[in-house]
């Protein structure tokens, strides 16, 4: 007989006569060979309550699934792991709130499934998860148990819920996967400034957020203040800054200072770039230009000296070397022509040939 089954069986005949002193119930009908007598099996009052509330939740598991879905629930209680996902459920749940609590448990169970036993399972506290649960419009409870059910992101998730409360899960459900985180950094700051951003600036703004929490509180605010009036531009300037200082730290004491002390600045283009010693510095647009123009100057230079100069010393080479064979090919062949027709100026021409055979024959 299996688990589940035999907590249904202790359910169906199990008679309660009183929770202080203890529970009797029948067990089983085991027949003895001498007498044939059901032996009469005394459990106690507190294991009575976990059978009971154990196989409520095992039930409410059979009751998401539906009649048609009794193979479906059968092979997650059996086999999936399920009954000992359902037992540490239990044994939290009537630990924190007793009976209470696991009826709570059994609700949630009977309407979200499996989702909802693996997220209880991966929180340090039922109740306090299972109230903010109950805050939620309850097309987002799902969705929220699909996040909490999510292992270490998921923990992570039900520890901030636990310390925030259901503001934490609004946040993660408006921007999955950095909502909850801005809320951890920067608690009821960070469900504000969450509600007010994009997931794309929500993005960009959690990779800053343990940073933003360290600030001292006046420099903190004031950043924040910053998100909150002009989040657009402000976030660009952090897009802008990650872009030209890889593996910068944007804000420190120092930074900030300049943030805070030149906003209008930096909301209007102006960077912070590092001098030699490491300390951030303030440059202008037009500063930002010639840098640029001087980096790119010293590139060019560079390709010229390296690459440019080389190939055209090449060139010329060449050009000349061809243009010197070409002259001396054309003056061998000048050379040859003349040579042809001074050679053909002295041998008498045909027709002086003949004139001559015929003068001679007259004059024989």
């Amino acid at each position: 007989m299996s688990r589940i089954a035999a907590i249904t069986l202790a359910i169906g005949t199990l008679s309660i006569s009183g929770m202080s002193a203890g529970v009797t119930s029948v067990a089983h009908a085991a027949t003895l060979p001498a007498m044939r007598l059901p032996v009469l099996v005394t459990v106690p009052a507190a294991d009575s309550i976990g059978l009971l509330s154990g196989a409520a939740i095992a039930k409410a598991v059979i009751r998401y699934f539906g009649k048609e879905g009794t193979e479906e629930a059968t092979e997650f209680l059996a086999r999936s792991g399920g009954r000992e996902l359902a037992e540490r459920v239990t044994a939290t749940a009537l630990r924190e709130g007793g009976e209470e609590t696991t009826e709570q448990v059994a609700r949630l169970v009977a309407k979200h499934g499996p989702d909802a036993l693996k997220a209880l399972d991966n929180a340090p506290q039922i109740g306090p998860l299972i109230s903010a649960l109950d805050e939620l419009p309850e097309a987002q409870v799902k969705a929220a148990l699909a996040r909490l059910s999510a292992g270490a992101t998921g923990r992570e998730l039900a520890e901030t819920v636990i310390k925030s409360g259901p503001r934490a899960l609004r946040s993660e459900l408006r921007h999955p996967g950095v909502g909850g985180q801005l809320t951890r950094s920067l608690g009821e700051d960070g469900t504000k400034l969450a509600s007010n951003l994009t997931t794309d600036q929500a993005i960009a703004v959690a990779r800053h957020a343990d940073d933003l929490a360290a600030l001292p509180a006046a420099q903190r605010q004031g950043v924040l203040r910053l998100l909150h009036n002009d989040a657009e531009r402000m976030v660009a300037f952090l897009g802008r800054f990650a872009a030209a200082n890889p593996g910068k730290t944007l804000f420190t004491a120092a930074t900030t200072t300049i943030v805070l002390a030149e906003s209008d600045r930096i909301l209007g283009g102006d960077e912070i770039v590092f001098d030699a010693d490491g300390n951030p510095v303030l440059i202008s647009k037009s500063g930002l230009l010639g840098r640029t123009m001087e980096s790119g100057g010293k590139a060019l230079g560079h390709v010229s000296a390296n690459f440019i100069q080389p190939l055209f010393y090449a060139a010329i080479a060449f050009i000349f070397s061809f243009a010197a064979l070409f002259l001396f090919i054309k003056l061998y062949h000048t050379h040859q022509r003349e040579k042809l027709l001074t050679s053909g100026a002295s041998l008498p021409s045909s027709s002086d040939v003949i004139e001559g055979k015929k003068a001679e024959r007259q004059d024989n």
